[in-house]
């Protein structure tokens, strides 16, 4: 196969994708290149070959685009996420373990990691935690352990799921930006995790 054929079926591959997946391709490439705070939605608009008039139709303003952005790399990291905890099987070592997951895969992954700590405090903090969607992704990862502990009678009752998942974004969002001057590496986050996070979730039994 030429070279030009395999251009063109990649061109064709691309072309075939719907327009919204293609848009936040572009923008992807964008704040990979330029940044979050210099990325524009003429710059996407460029990227992608459409007019800034497909873009706006698609997302309404350019905090639009940049959740959508960051809401595909968080479903692509929690899909991550799940498969890694598969070796997991209690309730704690899920809430604990994939905190650390997240805090140690993030930074690897550029253009998430610039949305959450390149932009300005407010701007990062809105996007990170204030979507409803980042909080949804969440509850899904956490579902099969929350109902397999309530089941087995561990989880404290009181225990709302998405209040839970704000707070963690919340806790990761605090170490992504600020990272702790006490605990210092892995370890030493686990051992802070598990004292603050398993009494808040468990029953003292259980604990």
């Amino acid at each position: 196969m030429s070279a030009n054929t395999v251009a063109a079926a990649a061109s064709d591959d691309i072309k075939t994708k719907p327009v919204r997946e293609r848009l936040l391709d572009a923008a992807e490439g964008c704040l990979e290149q330029f940044g979050p705070q210099k990325t524009s939605m003429e710059d996407v608009a460029r990227a992608a070959g459409m007019s800034r008039a497909t873009v706006y139709r698609y997302f309404e303003n350019r905090d639009a685009l940049l959740l959508g952005v960051a809401s595909r790399q968080a479903s692509s990291l929690a899909s991550d996420a799940i498969n890694y905890l598969a070796q997991f099987n209690t309730i704690s070592d899920w809430l604990v373990e994939g905190l650390l997951f997240t805090l140690r895969e993030l930074p690897s992954r550029p253009v998430f990691a610039s949305l959450v700590t390149s932009l300005d405090s407010r701007a990062s903090g809105n996007l990170f935690l204030g979507s409803t969607g980042l909080v949804q992704i969440g509850v899904n990862v956490l579902r099969p352990m929350f109902a397999n502990a309530k089941e087995q009678g561990l989880l404290r009752d009181d225990v709302d799921p998405e209040m839970l998942v704000e707070w963690l974004l919340r806790v990761l969002w605090t170490y992504l930006n600020a990272p702790s001057q006490v605990a210092t590496d892995e370890e030493g986050m686990r051992k802070l995790f598990r004292m603050m996070l398993i009494p808040a979730v468990l029953k003292d039994s259980a604990v």
